[in-house]
C-alpha cells in the first residue's frame, strides 16, 4: 500500500496503516512516496502498472487533482470532487473519499453538534470539500475562505451551502466574531507557529476543529484553549478515515484497537521527543 502526497506528517499515517496490516497478519507493507502535483500523474501510472499494490492513501495537496487520473470514483468522491483513498483491483484504479465520514464521526465523538450553527471553513481543497459536505445539511451558515478565492467560489458552487458562501481572507476580522464553529482545513499551523488570524479573536463561544494532526498541538488549538474555546486536532479524523480506507483495501473490518494504540504511541513518542 502506498501513501501519495507532499504532507510532512505522512510518516504518522504510514505507521497507522502498518500497524493495521501487522495486527491482521497481512503480508503487506506501507510505503510513502513524496510526490508534488507535477509528479502525481507519473506516480498514478506506476501504481496502475504494479499488480502488487493494493492501493494508495492520498494526502494534500493532491486529493482534488488525483480524481481526474483514475478509472472511476465512488459516490462520495464523485459528489465531493476529491479522493483520499485509491483501490487497485483487476487493473482499475477507483477513487474513494473517507474524509467525509471521518470528519462527521470525529465531530460527533467530540460531542459537538453543528445543527443551526454558523461555520467558518478555512481552506477550499479536498479536506475542506469533505467538511462542507458534512456540514451543509445542518449548519445555518457556512463561509469558506481561501487564499485562492476562485477555489472557494468553486467549492460553494459545486457544494451549495444554505447561506454564507465564499469570502476573502480580509473578512476574517468580522467573520471570526460571528461564527460558532471554525474548521481549519489548510496546512497553516503545521510548522508549529503560523496562524491565519490572531488567536486573540477567539472566545469561549467558539469550537475549533483543526484538521492538522502533526503537531498535535497547533498554534490555533493552543490559542483557542488559552482563550477558553473548545478545540480538537485531526487525530481522530485521521483514525476514522484510516479505518474506512483499510476496509476498502482489504475487504474486511479494520483492527480498530490496534490502530488506536499505534496512534496513541506515536503521538506520545512525538510529544516526549
Amino acid at each position: 500500500m502506498l501513501l501519495l502526497g507532499d504532507d510532512p506528517a505522512m510518516e504518522l499515517a504510514a505507521g497507522l496503516y502498518q500497524a493495521a496490516f501487522d495486527a491482521m497478519g497481512a503480508d503487506a507493507a506501507c510505503e510513502a512516496w513524496r510526490v508534488g502535483a507535477n509528479q502525481l500523474a507519473d506516480a498514478v501510472g506506476r501504481l496502475r502498472s504494479s499488480r502488487q499494490v493494493l492501493g494508495a492513501a492520498v494526502s494534500m495537496p493532491d486529493t482534488v487533482f488525483v480524481a481526474r487520473l483514475l478509472d472511476g470514483l465512488g459516490p462520495e468522491a464523485q459528489t465531493i470532487g476529491a479522493v483520499n483513498t485509491v483501490s487497485h483491483k483487476a487493473g482499475a484504479l477507483i477513487g474513494w473519499n473517507t474524509d467525509r465520514a471521518a470528519f462527521g464521526q470525529a465531530i460527533e465523538e467530540a460531542g459537538y453538534s453543528p445543527k443551526g450553527r454558523s461555520v467558518l471553513v478555512l481552506g477550499a481543497g479536498g479536506a475542506a470539500r469533505a467538511c462542507v459536505d458534512v456540514l451543509r445539511p445542518s449548519a445555518a451558515r457556512i463561509w469558506v475562505t481561501s487564499p485562492d478565492l476562485d477555489q472557494a467560489r468553486a467549492l460553494c458552487r459545486e457544494l451549495p451551502v444554505p447561506a454564507g458562501g465564499p469570502t476573502p481572507l480580509g473578512s476574517l476580522a468580522l467573520l471570526v466574531k460571528k461564527v460558532d464553529l471554525i474548521v481549519n482545513a489548510t496546512p497553516v499551523g503545521s510548522d508549529g507557529h503560523s496562524v491565519l488570524f490572531p488567536v486573540e479573536w477567539l472566545t469561549p463561544a467558539h469550537f475549533v476543529f483543526d484538521l492538522i494532526y502533526q503537531p498535535a498541538l497547533t498554534p490555533l488549538i493552543r490559542g483557542a484553549r488559552e482563550h477558553g474555546a473548545r478545540a480538537i486536532n485531526g487525530l481522530s479524523m485521521l483514525l476514522f478515515q484510516a479505518l474506512a480506507a483499510f476496509e476498502i483495501w482489504m475487504g474486511q473490518p479494520a483492527p480498530e484497537a490496534a490502530m488506536r494504540a499505534s496512534l496513541e504511541r506515536a503521538v506520545l513518542d512525538r510529544l516526549s521527543s
